[in-house]
């Protein structure tokens, strides 16, 4: 093993496990409990890991670094062919947001397909790097490694229009080392498929409370590791065998066109119960509409035996199993919405319903008979 290297690979959560195994005086090594996953991007959720409320339309893919003062990790790519994309810096201490760049204010090299873009991590700036996002507090070797110096990097790609998750080949990574040691840059191999999985280590995610039953309400959306572009609402609703669940409400335009009223927006299904999984999304790209309107019905198994009688109707399945079903723990995303829409979720204030300002883009939520039902 190189006693140069100091970065933190293949899962975020695996990281306490190399801090607490890891003597305090010593050149950082960092490495996931199986040596094996030393890759790049090797986190993803919602494949290998349906934790905290993922979005099934969307891959959260990656990577943690520690950085000392001279030290940067340099990622280069290009636009996948997606609906959206952002790189987020985190400190896994706190994993709140430390900077952002996304698909809209990104500075590219060349023009059209064939354009890249490369953003640096460091902590700090570089008037000769664009794209540069600030990292987390800087690593002294020598000293003992705090969670907060640990940097979290999050590619996010929505809507991929390719059959990977990335839409298309994802960004390299190399490390720029300064630690009196190694100096020369280190290009992380990619990863291949048996190295890509979940998180080795408990995340703690914790449940969450107060939600309504009978209207969508504004999420603070900051509970792990958020996106400052989306905007989310919730509501909890639990499971009635003899009604059908619907939301319903008025579509804004998506899309990455100048009409658009958000660049992305989806209606989840999740378990509110740790590790927090999601069962099913539709995405606006799926969504039925009839004069504009969508109509989504949320059905456990068995609850609606004929779904082509519903032509207008959009189906997201409550759970997997037949089993006593949990309440659902609805999410609705917007992503990007225009300064002109008046019916963005990001308009409404946190924890007040949406009803205060999306007015007819307020989902609503109802409980309909199969006769009802076949009305829509």
């Amino acid at each position: 093993m190189r006693k140069w290297s100091h970065l933190v690979v293949a899962s975020v959560a695996t990281v306490g496990l190399a801090l607490a195994a890891m003597p305090a005086a010593q050149s950082v090594l960092l490495l996931p409990a199986d040596p094996a996953r030393y890759c790049a991007w090797s986190v993803v959720y919602p494949g290998a890991a349906n934790f905290a409320w993922p979005d099934t339309h969307a891959a959260y893919i990656n990577q943690a670094v520690v950085l000392g003062a001279g030290e940067k990790a340099v990622i280069t790519g290009r636009d996948p062919k997606a609906r959206y994309w952002s790189i987020t810096t985190y400190n896994l201490e706190d994993r709140e947001v430390i900077d952002v760049v996304n698909d809209v204010n990104v500075k590219r090299k060349g023009t059209g397909t064939g354009s890249t873009w490369t953003v640096t991590v460091s902590p700090k700036g570089n008037v000769k790097d664009p794209n540069w996002l600030k990292s987390a507090d800087p690593y002294t070797y020598g000293t003992p490694l705090e969670f907060q110096k640990v940097t979290v990097i999050m590619y996010r790609v929505y809507l991929s229009e390719t059959s990977t998750y990335s839409g298309g080949a994802l960004p390299t990574i190399t490390v720029f080392h300064d630690d009196g040691i190694k100096k020369a840059p280190e290009r992380l191999k990619a990863c291949t498929p048996s190295q890509i999985g979940p998180p080795e280590q408990s995340l703690g995610l914790e449940e969450a409370v107060g939600t309504p039953s009978d209207y969508f309400v504004r999420g603070a959306g900051g509970r792990f590791y958020p996106s400052y572009d989306t905007a989310y609402l919730a509501a909890e609703v639990p499971y009635d065998a003899d009604s059908i669940l619907v939301v319903s409400g008025r579509a804004p335009v998506a899309g990455k066109g100048k009409k658009s009223d958000v660049r992305y927006w989806s209606l989840c299904q999740n378990v509110n119960k740790a590790p927090l999984p999601v069962v099913d999304c539709v995405s606006d790209k799926d969504v039925k509409l009839a004069q504009g309107r969508y109509t989504i019905a949320v059905v456990g198994p068995g609850q609606v035996p004929d779904r082509s009688l519903y032509p207008n109707v959009t189906f997201v399945e409550w759970s997997e199993s037949a089993d006593a079903l949990p309440p659902a723990f609805l999410i609705m995303r917007h992503i990007l919405s225009s300064a002109k829409f008046q019916g963005a979720i990001d308009r409404v204030e946190v924890g007040q319903p949406a009803s205060t300002t999306m007015g007819e883009y307020a989902p609503k939520i109802e409980h309909l008979t199969l006769d009802e039902l076949s009305a829509r």
